[in-house]
C-alpha cells in the first residue's frame, strides 16, 4: 500500500512540474509576439515583433516603437540590445522590418530597389496605426514614444511634419541632415536621372536605388527646415562627429534656431525641445559598442523625463 501511496504521489509531482513548465512556456511566449502586419492598398506585408516589459506594473507601460536604419533589420544584434534595454527599464517595444528588409522567417515582403522614404513612411504609419488602434489594452497608446536610426530617423521626421504620428517623444540617431542636399538639389536631380550611385558617392550615403534617391529629393524640403516641425513632440538627436551622412553642425544649429522659435505654449523638457549629443569620432554605420550603451541610457532617461514632465 506505502508502495502505491508512493507511486501516486510521484506521478502527482511529476504532473504539477510539467504543468508549472507549461504555464511558465506559455508565460514567456506570450511576452512576444512576431506577426506580418499588411500594408493598407499594397499586396505586401511587414514583420512585426511586440515584447513586453521585462517586470509587471500596475499601470500600462509606455510603447517604444523602434525603426531601423537602411539595410538594418531587428534581429541585428544591436536592434536586439536597445530592445531589451527598453524592456528592462520598463517599456513595451515594437519592432518591425521596414520593406524589403530582415532574414528567414521575419523579412518583410518586397524588392529592395521599391524602398524609398514614401515606402517607409507607409510602413511606420502601419505600425503606428496598429498601435494606436490594437494594443491600448496592453500599453498606454497615449504616450507613444519612438526610437529611430538613419533611414528610420529621417522617416519619422518626415511622418511627424505631415502629422502621420504624433509621439511623446523621439530619440534619433544619426538621421541624414537634408539641409546639406537642399544646396544642390537641382543638379543632384538631374544626376540622379543619369548616375544615382556618383550622387551616393557624392552624398555619403550607402549605395541607393534610383528610386529612393528621387523620392529623396522629392522629401527634400520637410525634415530640419521648418521651425514647427515637431509640434509637442519632444526629440533627442545623437550625431557623431565624424559622421559624413548626418551633418552634425546644421542638427546643431537647426536645434539652436528650433527651440528659440517656439512658442511659450510649447510644453518643453527643461525649457529645450530638441536636444542634441555629438559624440567624437563616430562614424554613421559602425557605433562603437560604448557609444551605442551611452545612447541607450540617455535615451531611456530623456522618454523617462519627458514623460514625467508631461504627464504633471
Amino acid at each position: 500500500m506505502k508502495k502505491f501511496g508512493v507511486a501516486i504521489f510521484a506521478v502527482f509531482v511529476c504532473f504539477t512540474h510539467i504543468t508549472v513548465s507549461a504555464n511558465t512556456k506559455a508565460k514567456e511566449t506570450q511576452m512576444v509576439n512576431e506577426f506580418n502586419l499588411p500594408i493598407q492598398n499594397e499586396h505586401r506585408n511587414i514583420r512585426l515583433r511586440f515584447a513586453r516589459p521585462t517586470k509587471k506594473s500596475k499601470n500600462l507601460p509606455q510603447l517604444i516603437i523602434i525603426a531601423t536604419g537602411l539595410y538594418s533589420q531587428m534581429d541585428k544584434a544591436s536592434q536586439v540590445k536597445l530592445a531589451e534595454d527598453f524592456q528592462n527599464a520598463g517599456f513595451a517595444t515594437l519592432q518591425f522590418n521596414f520593406m524589403a528588409h530582415g532574414d528567414k522567417k521575419n523579412k518583410s515582403d518586397g524588392n529592395i530597389e521599391d524602398v524609398t522614404i514614401s515606402s517607409g513612411i507607409q510602413d511606420l504609419k502601419a505600425v503606428w496605426d496598429y498601435a494606436k488602434n490594437n494594443l491600448s489594452q496592453k500599453v498606454n497608446t497615449n504616450d507613444i514614444a519612438i526610437a529611430a536610426n538613419s533611414y528610420g530617423a529621417l522617416v519619422s521626421l518626415i511622418a511627424l511634419e505631415n502629422n502621420i504620428i504624433s509621439p511623446e517623444s523621439m530619440v534619433l540617431t544619426a538621421p541624414f541632415s537634408l539641409d546639406t542636399a537642399k544646396r544642390w538639389i537641382v543638379p543632384l536631380r538631374i544626376l540622379t536621372k543619369l548616375a544615382p550611385h556618383k550622387v551616393s558617392a557624392i552624398l555619403k550615403m550607402p549605395p541607393t536605388s534610383p528610386k529612393m534617391l528621387q523620392d529623396f529629393f522629392n522629401n527634400h524640403t520637410n525634415a530640419m527646415t521648418k521651425k514647427d516641425l515637431l509640434g509637442d513632440t519632444a526629440v533627442y538627436f545623437f550625431i557623431g562627429a565624424a559622421d559624413k551622412v548626418s551633418s552634425c553642425s546644421d542638427i546643431k544649429k537647426w536645434c539652436k534656431k528650433f527651440n528659440s522659435n517656439q512658442p511659450a505654449n510649447v510644453p518643453f523638457v527643461d525649457n529645450i525641445q530638441a536636444h542634441y549629443k555629438i559624440y567624437e569620432d563616430v562614424p554613421h554605420f559602425k557605433i562603437p559598442d560604448n557609444v551605442g550603451q551611452d545612447i541607450h541610457k540617455r535615451s531611456i532617461e530623456f522618454i523617462k523625463k519627458t514623460h514625467m514632465i508631461k504627464t504633471r
